[in-house]
Formats: structure tokens, sequence, C-alpha cells
């Protein structure tokens, strides 16, 4: 009997050592496996096409610890290739990746530290905050802040590729100046306004699922 009870009481031990785990250390969801689904869009205001040139980096990288019970110190990183950036707009296309601009031959990597999560708040399912962190573009590192909107999806990757594991979905807007990121206007002194508009939709998954631990999300 003793025996019977020491066994279970021990499983009961290392189940409850799991879920403290799951706490302490929250869970990493990577954006590359899921780079086709996320996407981070750029907007440059111009005296021309409407007002504004939109491009878009199609993949993105990097990966995010999400910790429910401790969003201060939720950690992470989204890196882009600078040579990716796509445009519409042919003339803005080739002056995006001069030396004036991004340099994206020199200076490929474009990435932003996420250091943690401020002002956060529930609304229904949804996790309301501002990400702070750093921005790093033409080896120039800037702070940088995001309002964002956070959705968690449990056991809900292998809709999307297959894999057993949680889903995670960070969307925001904002915006930085140009000269603080070290880009100049180039040839097109007179057409680009100095605000860069910058819009994400970030797709992260993990590669195990979540316990039903006491929280917001599974309210």
């Amino acid at each position: 009997m003793n025996t019977y009870l020491g066994k279970w009481g021990l499983l009961g031990f290392w189940v409850l050592w799991g879920l403290s785990n799951f706490s302490t250390h929250g869970m990493n969801f990577a954006f590359a496996p899921l780079g086709k689904s996320s996407q981070v869009e750029v907007g440059l205001s111009t005296a021309f096409a409407g007002g504004e040139i939109r491009g878009a980096f199609p993949r993105v990288g990097g990966q995010i610890e999400f910790r429910p019970e401790y969003l201060g110190s939720t950690k992470g990183k989204v890196q882009l290739d600078a040579r990716a950036l796509q445009f519409g707009n042919y003339k803005v296309a080739g002056d995006a990746h001069s030396t004036e601009w991004l340099g994206s031959d020199q200076f490929p990597e474009i990435s932003f530290t996420l250091t943690g999560l401020k002002q956060a708040r529930w609304q229904g399912k949804e996790l309301l905050a501002t990400a702070h962190g750093s921005l790093k573009m033409k080896n120039r590192v800037s702070p940088f802040s995001i309002p964002v909107s956070i959705r968690y999806y449990r056991d809900q990757r292998r809709k999307v590729d297959g894999v057993k594991g949680d889903l995670i979905v960070l969307s925001g807007e904002s915006s930085i100046s140009r000269s603080q990121l070290g880009i100049n206007p180039g040839t097109m002194m007179d057409a680009v306004m100095d605000k860069i508009r910058i819009k994400i939709n970030l797709v992260g998954g993990s590669n195990r699922v979540r316990p039903f631990l006491p929280s917001a999300l599974f309210q």
C-alpha cells in the first residue's frame, strides 16, 4: 500500500514539476517554420502613388518566449532579410536597396529584439500590450515599441504544418523616423516623408502543447 501511494506521490510530484516548469520558463514559439504565414509590411508616405508606397518582407525568422504568467519578462527576436524587401513601385524598389537607403547587400540583417510587454491587459481571449525593445538596421540600434494584439491557439499548429504544438499570433502597427534608422531619401528627397509605418502579423509555432494551467489564456 505504501509502495502504491509512493508511486502515485512521485508521479504527482513530476506532474506538478512539469506544470511549474511551463509556468516559470514559458514556451518558445519559432517564426521561421511558419515564415510564409507571417508578414511585416512597410509603408512609406509619399507625394505620389496615392500618398503611400507599401513594401513587405515575405518571410520572417526568429522566436518568442511567451510567458502568460510573467508577461513583463517575455523575450524574443524578429529577424528579417533586408534583401528580401519587395515594393510594387519599381523606382522605390531600386532606391530602397541602395546604399543611401537600406544598403541591403552590406547590411542584410534587420531585427527587432523584444525585451518585454508593458501595459498588458486581457480583452476576452485577446491580450493587448505594448511590445518594447530595440530595432537594428544598418548596424544602428534604436529603441522601438509597438502596440500589439496577441492571440493564443492551443494545439492548433497541426492545422498549419502538421506539427503537434500551439500557435501564437501577434499583430500591431507603429511608425519610426527614417532618419533615426540612418535611412536617407536618396534621389527622392522631396517625395518621401520621414515617417515609416511598420505593420506586423507574426505567426509562431511551439513544438509542444501547453497544459491547462490556471491562466487567462483558458478562461
